[in-house]
Formats: structure tokens, C-alpha cells, sequence
């Protein structure tokens, strides 16, 4: 009615408007225009004009803005996770050519998982596998030496991908440059298994990485390495996620486990199997 109030004074009509589609007795947005026909005086004859269901675009435009305020906040902890790696990087490193080459590997690691987490559908989460494995391709032939044990289709939780996926690959890395990857003896077995026995029956994702066949530095001396991966391990991942964690320098490697929560939806081999 107010669009109607202003019609005569503008010389035309639009407005937007939900309109009951009786037959289904639900509501879709119509985009209504009009433009009045005078006669020979001046004086309004008729309005021609056009009702345009507009509906699916406005959902499309909602969907819009969700994602663009969803993009500007990955955005900002994206950066905020760079600018922690970076200074933490660079407390542990030695020198520029330290630094350099610790952060484009992590730098590295982050993509992997952005990559990852940008192919998902709304509702599909990452699964233990898939990150696993993209580490895992990253070590080019260190990774022959590697066991993978578990059960395939364990989705994460978005919240957690990115602390855990960090957390492997300071494992890795230190296994490539001081533990069972980078001495010809080594070897590394990563396990895993999906347990009901959280509160409530929630899902838990529980990880062992376990390295043998390594000569350890002799006792009471400190292993190489940033211990960035033991901090994320030992300190951000229960702080955040209620995670439990173990972290031993066994006597021929490290010894790791790693147990948190995992996504309440189902695993997608047991959703194309129902």
C-alpha cells in the first residue's frame, strides 16, 4: 500500500513481496513492477506491469552473504594462524635460512588443509584419512616406510582440522629430519580407531604414532627439533578440543597418541552402504 501511495507522485510502481502460492499454501517472493498509461490529458488510464517470482534468486543472494562473511572470517584466522606460525617459527630458528625453511613448510602444511576443507560441501566434513594421506604424499619417498592402520571415512570436525593437520606435520617433520624417517633403520606406524565411548556416546578418533628403529641422542641430552609439534600436541589440541595426549621419547622413537573428539555424522562408507 505505501508502494501504491508513492506510485502516482514516481510515475511507476515497484515493490517486493511475498505472495501466497494458494495451490501450495506457501510463500515465495515476487518482485512486482509497473508503469501507469495516461491519456491524451495526462490523466492515468491504466498500470502495465509485470509480477517476476523472484524467490530461488533471493535465496541465492542470502546464501551469498553468508559465504562472503564466512570468506572475510577464514580470512582473518587464516592470518592471525600465519602471523602465530611465523613468530613461533622464528623463536626456533636458528638463523634466516632456518626460518625460511621451516616456514614454507608449514606454510605448505596450511595449504594442504585449506585445500582440503574448500572442496567440502556444506555438510561433509574431512576424515582422518584424506588428512593423513596428504601429509603423508608430502614426504615424497620417506613415506615407504610408512604403516597406515584404520578405518577409512572418520570425519573430522571442521573446528579441528587445522590444529591437527599442523600437529601431524611437525610429527612428520621431525620424523623426516631426527627420528624414523630420516635414519635408514626407521620406521613409522600410524594407527587409528573410532571408539563410542565419549560422553553421550559421542564418537572419539583415537591415534597412535609410533617410531622404531631409531638411534636416540644418549641420555640426558635435548633432541633437535622447534617442539612446536610437542606443544600442539601436549598443550593447544587438549586446550581447545578436550583432547587427550601422550608424548614419550621412547628408546628407539618417539611414541605419540592422540585421542579427541570426532564428528557426530556417520563415516561416508557406512552412508553409501545404507
Amino acid at each position: 500500500m505505501e508502494a501504491w501511495t508513492r506510485a502516482e507522485e514516481t510515475s511507476g510502481f515497484q515493490v517486493e513481496v511475498r505472495l501466497c502460492q494458494a495451490d501450495k499454501g506457501a510463500y515465495r517472493w515476487f518482485q512486482t513492477r509497473a508503469t501507469p498509461v495516461r491519456d491524451a490529458g495526462g490523466a492515468f488510464v491504466e498500470w502495465l506491469g509485470t509480477s517476476t517470482d523472484i524467490h530461488d534468486l533471493r535465496a541465492l543472494q542470502e546464501r551469498q552473504k553468508v559465504l562472503v562473511a564466512e570468506l572475510q572470517h577464514r580470512a582473518r584466522n587464516l592470518i592471525t594462524v600465519i602471523r602465530s606460525t611465523a613468530d613461533k617459527t622464528l623463536r626456533g630458528s636458528a638463523d634466516l635460512g632456518e626460518f625460511r625453511d621451516a616456514f614454507r613448510d608449514r606454510l605448505d602444511a596450511l595449504s594442504r588443509v585449506r585445500r582440503l576443507l574448500s572442496r567440502l560441501a556444506e555438510d561433509d566434513r574431512v576424515t582422518f584419512d584424506e588428512l593423513l594421506e596428504a601429509e603423508m604424499a608430502a614426504l615424497d619417498g620417506a613415506a615407504k616406510r610408512v604403516t597406515l592402520s584404520g578405518p577409512l571415512g572418520v570425519r573430522l570436525r571442521s573446528s579441528m582440522v587445522q590444529t591437527l593437520a599442523i600437529a601431524l606435520h611437525e610429527l612428520a617433520t621431525n620424523a623426516v629430519k631426527y627420528g624414523a624417517l630420516g635414519q635408514p633403520q626407521g620406521r613409522l606406524t600410524v594407527s587409528w580407531a573410532l571408539a563410542h565411548d565419549g560422553p553421550d556416546g559421542q564418537p572419539w578418533l583415537r591415534i597412535d604414532w609410533r617410531e622404531s628403529g631409531v638411534a636416540m641422542p644418549p641420555a640426558g641430552t635435548q633432541p633437535s627439533g622447534s617442539g612446536q609439534g610437542r606443544a600442539l600436541i601436549e598443550w593447544a589440541l587438549p586446550y581447545q578440543f578436550g583432547a587427550k595426549t601422550t608424548y614419550v621419547l621412547g628408546p628407539d622413537g618417539v611414541h605419540c597418541s592422540i585421542s579427541l573428539p570426532a564428528s557426530f555424522s556417520r563415516a561416508r562408507l557406512d552412508d553409501d552402504n545404507d
